[in-house]
């Protein structure tokens, strides 16, 4: 057997050269709102961050995980787009209180699962939600259940979660979740919002489709139809656009206790970011108040930090290649399995990638592409911070071609020479 022989090698990455300041990650700027936070969609590293971790009413922002919870049933083949749902007495009542955001609904009727969920996600319609959570769990209770199931797998471990629309349970006539309290609403973290829409726009990233729409048809060629209007006066050409901020997503939330909330995406610089913005100061008597801080945040992240990556099948260095022992060719090119990379603010150069390459000895011919021939890790400054359980692990190494084994008298060739 060859000896092992482990290589370790620390190179920085950068465009420019230079060495790591002690530039702070996070822009420095606060929003006026009682917390906000903004991060990189793929990989949960946080770009801004005001009190992202204090629990707090969520209002219609827990339509996403609605949603979700009903992308999951249809994935799974429990519904259908087209599965035909009745209208409970409850949300029936519900959609006549004009106080609250919602669709025309036939008494008695049934809607599909399209269209409600078209309504949840547009206009917020409370019912709609609610109706969702009854087709895929078969009641409020199971969907409370499934729903609150679903955050702790994702980690979430503060959730408060009573009922399928982010009403206060005073508007609930009573049928509220067992064990809950008639004032009851729905709580979650800024950072909890985040990892919320984080896994919505992962598993199921064709509801910007719908979330980046500002009207659609609800129920069309029945006596309830009607044109849904967005609440996402962020989109563009409505009323807080922004010609900067392509954005295309996603859900707003407004209760007395939440005040104005937003949890926002946008994709810029090939990069897609997920913005919360928690109770804005200036709800109340500003419509466009949640929108004007979510600007804020994510215009200081694409203004003051750049994405740096290294590519995938890439590494950096002169020891992107390993020789190969009776190989047809002598050496193969190795290169990270995935990209991997990091935000850092603008006049911080990149990090550095700590790897490890090992074979025994050489690698042997025949060899696959694909073989892993070791691993890398970005070593990263302390002041970049993650979401939850999302701070980067390792990337293997591998080989990005095949090479074949040499035959005959060139093999023979090869072994004689190797003792010499």
């Amino acid at each position: 057997m060859f000896k092992k022989i482990v290589i370790q090698l620390t190179l920085i990455i950068s465009l420019v050269f230079g060495t790591l300041g002690q530039v702070p990650a996070l822009a420095a700027d606060t929003i006026d709102a009682k917390a906000g936070l903004v991060v990189d969609a793929q990989s949960g590293q946080i770009l801004f961050d005001q009190a992202s971790d204090k629990v707090l009413p969520i209002g219609s922002m827990t339509k996403l995980l609605t949603v979700y919870m009903t992308l999951k049933a249809v994935k799974q083949g429990k519904i259908n787009w087209d599965t035909q749902v009745p209208v409970t007495n409850l949300a029936y009542e519900l959609t006549k209180d004009t106080e609250l955001t919602n669709v025309p609904l036939k008494k008695d009727g049934h809607y599909t699962v399209r269209d409600l969920y078209h309504a949840a996600l547009i206009q917020s319609a409370n019912s709609a939600a609610m109706l969702l959570g009854d087709a895929f769990a078969g009641s409020q209770t199971a969907a409370v259940d499934q729903m609150r199931q679903q955050l702790k797998s994702w980690g979430i471990k503060h959730a408060e979660i009573v009922n399928t629309s982010g009403l206060n349970n005073s508007y609930l006539d009573g049928q509220i979740y067992p064990g809950s309290k008639e004032n009851d609403e729905n709580k979650l973290s800024a950072q909890d919002m985040a990892i919320v829409a984080q896994h919505l726009l992962k598993a199921f990233p064709n509801v910007l489709k719908t979330t980046k729409k500002s009207s659609l048809p609800f129920a069309s060629g029945t006596s309830t139809a009607t044109t849904l209007k967005t609440w996402n006066f962020m989109l563009p050409g409505e009323a807080a656009a922004d010609a900067k901020l392509p954005v295309d997503g996603l859900k707003t939330g407004t209760t007395e206790l939440a005040g104005a909330c937003f949890t926002g995406t946008v994709k810029k610089h090939g990069r897609r970011i997920i913005s919360v913005v928690m109770h804005a100061n200036q709800g109340d008597t500003d419509e466009k108040a949640r929108f004007t801080e979510t600007a804020k945040m994510m215009n200081q992240v694409y203004e003051r930090q750049n994405y740096h990556q290294v590519a995938k099948g890439s590494l950096p260095g002169k020891r992107d290649q390993l020789a190969v022992k009776y190989g047809t060719q002598r050496r193969v090119k190795v290169g990270l399995a995935k990209a991997v990379g990091v935000w850092l603010p603008k006049a911080q150069t990149g990090p550095k990638l700590n790897y490890h390459l090992y074979a025994n000895a050489s690698l042997a011919a025949p060899v696959k592409a694909g073989t892993k021939v070791g691993y890398a890790k970005l070593k990263l400054p302390d002041t970049v911070h993650y979401l939850p359980g999302q701070q980067p692990k390792k990337t293997t190494i591998k080989t990005q071609a095949a090479v074949t084994k040499l035959s005959g008298f060139d093999l023979f060739k090869a072994q004689l020479s190797s003792l010499f």
